[in-house]
């Protein structure tokens, strides 16, 4: 009998720890597994809990290599964020794989993903990532600034060069660690605290908000040490081609909200209807969390001394739009932070206004665009702005 119950718990770890490779099987279903598979192993006659068990985890390794070998993952890959995301278990989130150099064709932008209408713009794009799995070209070198945030940060739908940090480097001579993952804000906290602790990094911060999508209260899940343990072993070319399809997988609001377009001119911009609804909220009531972290990055860690708001798309462009474009109010959002801001050590700064002035240049001048007309991120030209804004604060012009 104790034979029986000892084969058949070792059976369930390994047909567990099997399943949990694949990647998308959620913790609770593989620890339901866990408890099904040992009572069942129990009960089987002779080897077969053996043989069924370790033909499973042979399957898995054969298919397991096959995808490696065939490169599937990163060819089956929207973009190199998506392919590249890897879980952390000692921080319990998301940053991407580290010391990795990938050059991907990416074929469209999220809007044209998610809406086929949408004419999609085809970019290839370099990807390089730092010992510690965050978008860095020359890793941790002694930074001036300490760039902070999720999407627009991590550069999202462009290539390496497009970042601030290498903008700030090669136009500014200026040192930027990029320290940006595709969690929510508390989890853009928790990395940048404990690097700063644990590496002795400049504590000298500048936190990017975005008006779509970080002012929404986050979660508090707990991971507890069995969750961390089997996403973790998610990290893999099989895990990542499988979560790949997966919905929900890292997702945000526009991921699965409808698209609009606006003329401008000849041509036609495409917006997210989440973030249009965003942008067009009167009211804001901030999660009491937020601030609390906010507070904790700046007057408690001394981390963050700059909040930089960075408004939607359509904040941006609604003034050279044609056709029947909603009236923009002020955001509530800024608003808010303004009213943190009286209480706590960091500054507020808006960089509404030089994206705007920006757009109107570079529409009016070379009908081009600071944002991709076909996704939520700004395009080169934006992240310039954003640099530069970065450097007068640096400089303590702002």
């Amino acid at each position: 009998m104790v034979k029986h119950i000892l084969v058949g718990v070792g059976c369930a770890v390994v047909f567990s720890a099997t399943l949990a490779v694949y990647g998308i099987f959620d913790v609770h279903i593989i620890a339901y597994m866990l408890a099904i598979w040992a009572v069942a192993c129990m009960f089987m006659r002779g080897k077969n809990a053996l043989y069924i068990t370790g033909a499973f985890a042979l399957a898995t390794f054969v298919v397991w290599g096959a995808v490696c070998l065939g490169g599937f993952a990163e060819k089956n890959a929207a973009t190199p964020e998506q392919y590249l995301a890897e879980y952390n278990p000692e921080m319990a989130l998301y940053t991407f794989a580290p010391n990795r150099q990938v050059r991907m064709e990416q074929e469209a932008g999220l809007l044209a993903r998610v809406d086929p209408r949408i004419q999609p713009v085809a970019r290839e794009i370099d990807f390089i990532t730092d010992q510690n799995g965050l978008r860095n070209t020359e890793g941790v070198s002694d930074p001036n600034v300490l760039l902070i945030g999720s999407s627009f940060v991590v550069g999202n739908g462009n290539t390496q060069s497009a970042l601030m940090s290498d903008i700030m480097r090669k136009e500014h001579n200026l040192s930027a660690y990029n320290i940006a993952t595709p969690g929510s804000i508390d989890q853009q906290a928790l990395l940048a605290l404990t690097l700063v602790r644990e590496q002795s990094l400049v504590n000298n911060g500048v936190l990017f908000l975005f008006e779509g999508e970080d002012f929404k209260p986050f979660s508090t899940e707990v991971h507890y040490p069995l969750k961390r343990f089997l996403n973790y072993l998610s990290n893999n070319e099989l895990g990542r081609l499988l979560r790949e399809y997966r919905d929900g997988f890292l997702a945000n609001s526009a991921d699965s909200a409808g698209v609009v377009t606006y003329p401008i001119g000849a041509r036609k911009l495409a917006f997210s209807k989440a973030y249009i609804a965003e942008t067009l909220a009167t009211a804001y009531e901030a999660d009491p969390k937020f601030e609390e972290l906010l507070a904790a990055m700046s007057d408690s860690a001394g981390l963050v001394k700059a909040v930089v708001f960075v408004p939607t798309k359509m904040r941006v462009y609604a003034s050279l739009l044609g056709g029947d474009v909603p009236d923009i109010p002020d955001s509530p959002k800024l608003a808010a932070l303004r009213e943190m801001e009286k209480k706590h050590s960091f500054k507020v700064y808006d960089l509404t206004p030089h994206l705007q002035a920006r757009a109107i240049v570079e529409w009016g001048q070379r009908k081009q665009f600071i944002w991709w007309t076909d996704d939520v991120y700004w395009n080169e030209h934006g992240a310039q702005v954003a640099a530069e804004l970065v450097k007068d604060i640096l400089a303590g012009a702002m």
